[in-house]
């Protein structure tokens, strides 16, 4: 099943991660900015906001998803890009049984082993990456790692938290990949929006998508396993084809927050289907939580909400409310601020410079037309749901 209408939690990673592990948005969880150096996409000393308490990190209190599932007897590993805490906070350190390449940061030294830059500028190597060969592909190693511990696994529950490292920077592929969208970017099929080592990128990782369904299938686990494919904030703008979308990462406008989100299970979901409900980072745990019948603790508040309803009948409306709240200088947008979604509309506070616009999505989903000086009632109603849910405890 296909929803159509998937938003991140954030415009940027790490909180997106966040509401990925926790089920609450990146603002409960006071993770509402990607962890970076110190000032990069912080507040400059000339900001017209107030710096928010922003932690950088999961506290160690907060349920995650490992905790969802070890109760029903699962084990579970962290694959990949981690991003969500420094060391201390790391896969391990927060639930998880085994941790193969995550760590503080976010983007790899390099794409190829042996996964550190060779200028030697920043990062050391990826931890616990060793014993690979020249030439080898991030994410072809992430792929062998997953289906080695899929056979190994494959008579216990488990849950495998797998978040590549593509497609992010620094853009590395294979060349003979590249090759192709170079020669395809020179012939009638060309597209000047897209960069040919992105697209090879996104293909590496579609091929090892691949990979990992043939392995559940070879092991006999396809029909009840559980797979959720989704990503954590939109594309770059400079290196895609937005599709028309407005800007892209970085940005609270339709680019930076639309995202791809696929499930499949069989015999419990409706296949090849297309869902026009909307959905949001924070959904996945929910799902997970009633996926595994996980009993909340009192005081645990999830923020998402499971879409198990929708799995056999996509046509069951869903009604409700997303809000983001995004107070950081981003690299890619610059523009800090908070956006509301309710029924067809969406608002959005700009806080430096300030502005405001809204814009009927169902009319309008590239944004183009701002309804703010036309719609004042609108507007008014919007900011003061947005409002009201800001002061949430």
């Amino acid at each position: 099943m296909k929803w159509e209408n998937a938003y991140a939690a954030a415009p940027v990673c790490s909180p997106s991660r966040a509401a990925f592990l926790t089920g609450q948005n990146p603002a409960r969880v006071h993770f509402t900015g990607h962890i970076t150096a110190i000032g990069r996409h912080r507040h400059p000393e000339n900001s017209l906001i107030i710096p928010p308490n922003d932690l950088m990190f999961i506290p160690l209190e907060e349920i995650i998803l490992p905790e969802l599932v070890k109760p029903s007897g699962y084990k579970t590993i962290s694959i990949g890009k981690w991003h969500v805490g420094p060391t201390g906070y790391w896969p391990m350190d927060m639930g998880f049984d085994e941790n193969i390449a995550g760590w503080t940061h976010g983007s790899p030294p390099s794409h190829f082993y042996p996964y550190e830059d060779e200028n030697k500028k920043w990062n050391p190597a990826i931890p616990t990456l060793e014993g690979g060969k020249k030439g080898e592909y991030l994410s072809d190693r992430l792929t062998d790692e997953t289906v080695n511990y899929i056979k190994r696994n494959k008579n216990n529950p488990f849950l495998i938290y797998l978040p590549y490292y593509a497609v992010h920077s620094p853009l590395q592929a294979p060349q003979d990949l590249v090759k192709k969208y170079q020669d395809k970017q020179l012939s009638s099929k060309g597209n000047s929006s897209i960069d040919p080592v992105y697209a090879a990128m996104v293909e590496r990782l579609d091929y090892n998508i691949g990979r990992l369904m043939d392995a559940l299938k070879k092991e006999g686990l396809e029909e009840n396993t559980v797979v959720i494919f989704a990503s954590d904030n939109g594309a770059v703008k400079k290196s895609s084809d937005m599709m028309g979308y407005r800007e892209g990462k970085g940005h609270l406008y339709e680019g930076g927050i639309r995202v791809p989100f696929i499930m499949k299970w069989p015999n419990n979901i409706k296949p090849n289907t297309v869902n026009e409900n909307r959905t949001k980072s924070e959904d996945i745990f929910a799902t997970i939580a009633d996926i595994v019948v996980y009993k909340s603790e009192p005081g645990h508040i999830i923020d998402g909400k499971s879409l198990r309803q929708q799995f056999l009948d996509p046509n069951v409306e869903e009604s409700r409310d997303m809000f983001w709240y995004y107070p950081h200088y981003s690299p890619q947008g610059n523009a800090p601020g908070g956006a509301i979604i309710s029924g067809d509309y969406k608002y959005i506070e700009f806080y430096d410079p300030v502005g405001y616009e809204l814009y009927n999505l169902k009319l309008d989903p590239r944004e183009e037309n701002n309804l703010f000086s036309t719609m004042p009632e609108k507007v008014i109603e919007m900011s003061g749901i947005f409002n009201k849910w800001f002061q949430m405890d």
